[in-house]
């Protein structure tokens, strides 16, 4: 039997989150904030007797208001042909959260960045034949970047994605959990030294070394009314098209989140 899915959701943040979610949001906050806590000082003073400039993001949430999936799973056959095809637009949507944490470090000529997500979604059909389907996305993202001219940067980088999808289909349960090392090539401007400052960044991927396809993008300002402590604010794309062979049978799945980013940002 060959499954396939189509998600759309354009939900508002945290509409159905559970208890649950709420609780894991809250931990993976105070962890993140307790770190960056406990390191960043030190990691501070001692880059800023070179030049070093360090900006950290404990609290950085992703409220993604478009989400697209693609999930396909062929038939016990392993081919294309394999039996009839089962799927739909699953149109009752559920998004149970998304957080982000990072840490940039630069002198001008060089810089690193740093970040991590998480972020649940979900959707459910009711007419027949019934789908459910619940998906968790984690991923941890680095990348170094040289300066070509003033603010403008060459990037290289890796990014893990860890996913894990349960799909209930006509009362047939799929349960996969495909991970992933995406090497990165991209370019990066940011602008400003000030009270205001202005992120932007492009990067491709995967190279079939892990995903098929690995796009990201990002515009975001950060705004400091005072030296250490801003806000910041912007938009991020991520689509990942991935492949995954498990006993001759392909799962494959096409993703993409993207929505506003908001959050603080401690300065040093």
């Amino acid at each position: 039997m060959a499954v396939a899915a189509r998600i759309h959701a354009l939900r508002s943040p945290l509409a159905t989150g559970s208890q649950m979610t709420t609780f894991r949001i809250a931990r993976i906050s105070f962890a993140v904030v307790a770190l960056c806590a406990l390191f960043a000082p030190q990691v501070a003073s001692a880059q800023s007797q070179d030049g070093w400039r360090v900006s950290v993001y404990p609290i950085f949430a992703w409220v993604p208001i478009g989400i697209d999936i693609d999930v396909n799973l062929p038939g016990e056959g392993g081919g294309s042909g394999s039996g009839p095809e089962f799927g739909g637009e699953i149109v009752d949507g559920r998004f149970d959260g998304a957080f982000l944490g990072g840490l940039s470090v630069t002198n001008d000529m060089w810089r690193f960045d740093v970040d991590g997500m998480w972020a649940a979604v979900g959707g459910d059909r009711v007419d027949r034949p019934e789908l459910h389907v619940d998906v968790d996305l984690i991923y941890g993202h680095a990348t170094g970047g040289i300066a070509l001219l003033p603010e403008l940067y060459l990037t290289g980088g890796v990014r893990r994605v860890a996913l894990k999808y349960e799909i209930e289909l006509a009362g047939r349960d799929f349960t996969r959990k495909p991970g992933i090392w995406d090497p990165l090539i991209g370019v990066g401007w940011h602008h400003g030294t000030g009270a205001l400052e202005f992120h932007a960044n492009f990067e491709g991927g995967g190279f079939g070394v892990g995903a098929d396809t690995d796009i990201g993008a990002s515009a975001r300002f950060d705004w400091k009314p005072t030296t250490h402590f801003g806000l910041t604010g912007g938009y991020t794309y991520l689509h990942l098209k991935l492949s995954d062979d498990e006993l001759g049978r392909i799962f494959t799945v096409t993703q993409t989140l993207h929505g506003p980013v908001i959050g603080i940002g401690l300065y040093f």
